[in-house]
Order: structure tokens, then C-alpha cells, then sequence
């Protein structure tokens, strides 16, 4: 691009006015304009939404997250970003200090933008390109970090800001800080319409019907199938669905009575066990499971307005057998390993029992298979002599008696419990209100299969080409005090003036 009669200057379209022509389509700069409220009034150059559209552009084209980035790109590209959005780009207008006032306000739960802007955004979506809207899905999941707590509770406790909690670590690493993740998604692309940043301390199961609502709003209506985990399948989440005109298919949560009621249904099943086929497979093809169905009448207090709802629903016991023959084998597996480790131990048990005891346990709880391998440890204690002098003893010569103590250990194969295991291998509870009109047996093992949606979309997350972590935290007190060295930092930036579109709470 021309910059004077003696100077040129180049720089790489790329994709930008793709991308940008994208989100303008998108109605972004409108709608973020709209719901926040103007910046500070000594505050001059592009409005919330035209910074917004670079922001995003950066992120989208260079998939990296990091507002003390966006200034130098934006600079890099100025020409080309004031082509083709004919604004006028000041040098400092797209400053981390900006970035981060935008983030604020859009995050701040005074004004409540997130939600309108998201609910507009999947209307329009959903309208535009005319999406089917039979099926949606919710999940969530956590985030670990590395993080440096900075305040004291009154209790003692160190913690961090309210969104980084310790709690129930999905990523296996319970000593780290953590937040949660919420995403449902709209079948059959698994297109994201619902998110939600949550504490990492809080229980998954109360998000569920704030999650169905805020889907209902945005596809509009209620008649969708909503799919989740076991965790949404509680006595309230389904009773105010339900009450709400709302459809729900769940795993249900094996707790309680529950797998007790499945092994019975299992072994006398009160329904004829038909086979069950994919859509897509012909009835000459193998089927992928079995199963029945039984309809209940369940009943739901409301605990706000004490009133009673009774409604129908259809449990579905199901079974895989590919999920069976995985159980099957991953059982066989564990107790060749758990034997091998047990045959060691019985050539050289040593001689305290209480120590083997303990090996024994160890080795049964680490495989689960306490309830299939009996384990017996049988203890000899014998007093042989022992001769004080030495040489060949006779009838007269001094001795004593030494307590000698030795150990046996022999294990065997609960086959009863082997035998029960197999045959409950692959069953799986599930729950509806659905009629069979709606969501037949064969369907409901289709719908359940597509659940990876969400998952891909924490996957994406989490190590995909735009990663939530590692999150950069600004130092000021809209932000996490976060210990980062010079030398864990993007070369050029200062170590106290990094921050992320990720750090939004």
C-alpha cells in the first residue's frame, strides 16, 4: 500500500476482511454498542464495539488470547484494518488497558451483557441459516491453573478470587486452583449457544435448568430434546422441566438404590428385551445392544411453592455391547494383573500378617476386586528346639524354644460374582419424559452416542488451536495478582501487564 511519493509499505490481508465481514454479518459492533454502556467520556477513538471487532479478529487470525498482544498486531495491520472497516484507528486505541476495560464491563454482573448479547447472537444464528432445532446439549467441565492465592478468610483459609476454587478436579489434579466450565450446544453441529464461567467449588447439577431456559429463549420454544449427564438427572431438574413443558433425556446418576434396582430389572425384566439398532443399520446387521423400557409416574415438591407436579416418565435400561465386552475384558485384565502381583507376594509373604494383610488390601482396593477375588492368609506358629551348646544334642543336653511363625497365602476367583458381573456388564440406566412417538428405544441409544458434541468443544478448550489455558493475569485490582517472572513471559512485555481475554470472571 502507497504511504508517500517515495515510500511503500506492505502488509498481509490474509483473512481479515473475511473474518471482519464474518462478525459484521454477526451484527457485533451493533449489539455490543447497544447493551454496554459508552466509555469514559474523556476517554476518545473507537467505541466498545469497534474494539470488539479487533479484538476478536486477532484472536480468530492469530489464535492467542493475550491482550498485551493485540496493540503491536493492530499496529502491524493498521492500514489494512482501516480499509476494510473504514474506521479511524488511533495508535493507542487498542491498548491492554482498553482491551481490559472492555472485558470488564462486558464480564461486570451490574449490566448483565453476556447474557443478551449471547441470547441475540444464537437467535440470529438460528435464524439465518434456518438450524434444526429437535436436539440440544449441555456439559460441563473443569479448568486447572497454576495460580498464586493472595487473600486470607476470616477462617484461616488462603484463596483466590471468588472464580478460582479448589473443588472436584476432572483433570485429576485436586491441588490446583481451578474454575468451570458450562457449554451447551445446538445438534446436529454441535454449534456453541449457552456458556457460562463458573466457580471452581460449586456442584454441576443447579446449572442444568438455568441452562435449558436460557436455550429455550434462544431456539424458541420448548419442544427440543434436552440431553445432558447423569448429574442433571435429579428429582428437581426433572420435575421443573417437565412442569415447563420442557423434554429431557439423562443417564441416570448410579447412586443409592439404583444399581440395585437395575440388577433386578436386569435379571426379571418386567418388559419384553428387544434388540436395539441403529438407525442407519439394517435388521440383518448385528445389533448394537438391547434393552426395555418402564414407565413410571413420578412426583416432584416444589420446595418455593409447595405445590405438587406429577408427571409420566419412561426408563430405559439399555445395554452396549461394545460397553460390555470393554467391562468384560478390562475385569479379566485386572484380575490376571492382580493374581500375577499375588502369586509374587505368596512365594515370599514374610512373617507378619498384619504387613501382608495390608499388601493384600492394597492390591484388591487398587483394582477394585475386592468383591472377585477371595484372598485367605493362613498362619502356622511352631516352637522347634534349639540347642544352647554345641555339637550332636542328647537326651540331657539344655534347649529352648523358639516361636517360629509361618505364613500361606492362597487366592481364588469369586466366579458367582464374576458370572453376576458379566451378565450386568454394558446396562445402563436412563430417564424420559418423552413419549415413544418422540424418542423410540433405537433413537435414544443415536442421541446418547452424539454426546462427544460438548465434549469437543472442551477439547477445542483445552488443547485445540485457541486453548483456554495458560491464562496471564493484569496485575491491577480488576484483575488476579498472579507471580509471573520475566522469563515466563512473551518477549517485549512486561511481566505485570499481562492479561487475556481468558481472565474474564
Amino acid at each position: 500500500m502507497g504511504v508517500g511519493l517515495n515510500q511503500t509499505k506492505s502488509e498481509r490481508v490474509d483473512d481479515l476482511p473475511v473474518v471482519i465481514h464474518w462478525l459484521s454479518q454477526m451484527r457485533i459492533e451493533r449489539l455490543i454498542n447497544q447493551e454496554l454502556p459508552a466509555p469514559h467520556g474523556n476517554r476518545q477513538g473507537l467505541s466498545y464495539g469497534q474494539l470488539a471487532i479487533l479484538l476478536l479478529s486477532y484472536i480468530i487470525t492469530q489464535a492467542d488470547h493475550r491482550l498485551c498482544a493485540v496493540e503491536p498486531w493492530v499496529n502491524q495491520h493498521h492500514q489494512t484494518l482501516e480499509l476494510v472497516t473504514g474506521w479511524q484507528i488511533g495508535n493507542k486505541d487498542a491498548t491492554d488497558d482498553r482491551l481490559a476495560d472492555l472485558l470488564s464491563v462486558i464480564g461486570s454482573s451490574e449490566h448483565k451483557a453476556i447474557e443478551t448479547i449471547e441470547t441475540f447472537l444464537g437467535q440470529h444464528l438460528v435464524r439465518a441459516y434456518s438450524l434444526p432445532t429437535d436436539a440440544a446439549r449441555c456439559d460441563t467441565t473443569s479448568f486447572s491453573v497454576y495460580h498464586q492465592p493472595t487473600e486470607k478468610q476470616p477462617e484461616g483459609e488462603i484463596t483466590s478470587t471468588p472464580l478460582l476454587q479448589k473443588g472436584y478436579s476432572k483433570d485429576r489434579r485436586p491441588d490446583l486452583l481451578q474454575y468451570r466450565q458450562m457449554l451447551a450446544t445446538l445438534d446436529p453441529l454441535g454449534m456453541p449457544l449457552v456458556s457460562a464461567t463458573l466457580p471452581g467449588n460449586g456442584a454441576d447439577d443447579p446449572i442444568y435448568v438455568p441452562s435449558w431456559k436460557r436455550l429455550a429463549e434462544i431456539i424458541g420454544h420448548t419442544d427440543f430434546l434436552f440431553l445432558a449427564d447423569s448429574k442433571a438427572s435429579s428429582w428437581c431438574n426433572r420435575g421443573q422441566i417437565d412442569r415447563e413443558g420442557g423434554i429431557y433425556y439423562f443417564p441416570v446418576a448410579m447412586s443409592g438404590h439404583r444399581p440395585k434396582l437395575l440388577r433386578d430389572w436386569v435379571f426379571n425384566p418386567p418388559t419384553p428385551v428387544q434388540d436395539i439398532y441403529l438407525p442407519t443399520q439394517q435388521q440383518a446387521e448385528t445389533p448394537v445392544g438391547e434393552g426395555f423400557e418402564i414407565p413410571l409416574g413420578s412426583l416432584w415438591l416444589d420446595a418455593n411453592s409447595l405445590q405438587w407436579h406429577r408427571w409420566s416418565e419412561r426408563w430405559l435400561a439399555i445395554r452396549s455391547h461394545a460397553l460390555a465386552a470393554r467391562q468384560i475384558k478390562g475385569l479379566e485384565q485386572r484380575l490376571q494383573k492382580t493374581e500375577t502381583a499375588l502369586a509374587k507376594l505368596a512365594l515370599k509373604p514374610g512373617q507378619d500378617a498384619q504387613v501382608l494383610q495390608e499388601k493384600v488390601d492394597k492390591l484388591l482396593e487398587s483394582d477394585r476386586l475386592q468383591k472377585y477375588l477371595l484372598v485367605t492368609i493362613n498362619k502356622q506358629i511352631r516352637y522347634p528346639k534349639v540347642y544352647c551348646t554345641p555339637g550332636r544334642p542328647n537326651q540331657e543336653s539344655s534347649f529352648r524354644r523358639v516361636r517360629q511363625t509361618t505364613l500361606t497365602l492362597t487366592y481364588q476367583r469369586q466366579e458367582t460374582a464374576i458370572a453376576e458381573f458379566r451378565t450386568l456388564a454394558g446396562w445402563r440406566l436412563y430417564v424420559t419424559n418423552a413419549p415413544e412417538q418422540r424418542l423410540s428405544l433405537s433413537e435414544s441409544v443415536f442421541y446418547y452416542r452424539q454426546q462427544w458434541q460438548p465434549e469437543r468443544g472442551f477439547h477445542l478448550f483445552k488443547r485445540g488451536r485457541l486453548p483456554a489455558l495458560p491464562m496471564y493475569f493484569h496485575s491491577g485490582s480488576s484483575y488476579s495478582r498472579v507471580n509471573v517472572s520475566a522469563d515466563d513471559c512473551p518477549a517485549g512485555v512486561h511481566p505485570h501487564r499481562v492479561c487475556c481475554a481468558s481472565s474474564l470472571s
